[in-house]
């Protein structure tokens, strides 16, 4: 009996102490996600994704629980619900670089009368490299399609004449002199479009080209993008090089 006695007391202590333990850490871990603007402001949220440029997530100062959206820029820190503090303050953000803003480079008083020429220089410079990477792939199309009609145009000719010249069929000289006229009329005139194709977009692309050169700019940008999955508790890298 006397045992009975002491070991029940210990029991209803130990239950006590572990509620109290049980509550004081459900009282410092936020039930929901906390994002912590620059001007210290709070967004009470529900974060469905984080990447090197912004963070989405569920407004639960709502009513619905709105979908929206927080550049990084604008945030100085994030506390996840699981108690993890991210201070995007002090985050490198590899590879991300703020893009100039339109018509920094360009002499407002004497802007080229050129539609495209003048489009170019107003571009900030990640336009310009969407437009090289554009021109230069044109470019290349062209020129593939240049070679390949005037390979067809000058394996016509060839087939023609060996198909006109076998045989004293008068049926393999109707096919054979055919093959041997339009097959070079076709591949040569689709040949000659494609190279004017080539020249158009070559041109423009240098266009391009020069003017990043001459904003000191690259034509390629390495991205570095990671982004956070606060779920699963996870992250991933990705690695993405536009030229």
């Amino acid at each position: 009996m006397h045992l009975h006695t002491f070991i029940k007391p210990s029991l209803v202590l130990g239950v006590v102490l572990s509620l109290i333990v049980t509550s004081s850490s459900w009282a410092q871990s936020p039930k929901n996600d906390v994002i912590v603007k620059r001007d210290s402001s709070k967004i009470q949220a529900l974060i469905t994704q984080m990447s090197y440029e912004k963070i989405n997530y569920r407004d639960l100062g709502t009513a619905d629980s709105a979908k929206s959206y927080i550049y990084l820029d604008n945030v100085a820190r994030v506390i996840l619900k699981t108690g993890k503090i991210i201070h995007v303050r002090d985050s490198v953000l590899i590879g991300h670089v703020p893009p100039d803003s339109v018509g920094q480079y360009a002499d407002m008083a004497n802007l080229p009368t050129d539609k495209f020429e003048r489009s170019v220089v107003m571009a900030n410079s990640d336009q310009l490299r969407d437009k090289y990477r554009y021109h230069h792939d044109r470019s290349m199309d062209g020129k593939t399609g240049a070679i390949v009609f005037t390979s067809f145009a000058a394996a016509s000719l060839v087939s023609g004449v060996i198909i006109a010249g076998s045989g004293t069929s008068p049926d393999n000289k109707t096919i054979g002199n055919s093959l041997a006229i339009a097959g070079p009329v076709l591949g040569v005139g689709l040949g000659l479009i494609g190279f004017r194709n080539y020249k158009f977009h070559r041109k423009k692309a240098e266009k391009v080209k020069t003017e990043l050169l001459r904003r000191n700019q690259s034509l390629s940008i390495l991205t570095v993008s990671p982004n956070l999955d606060p779920f699963n508790k996870s992250g991933q890298l990705s690695l993405r090089l536009s030229f």
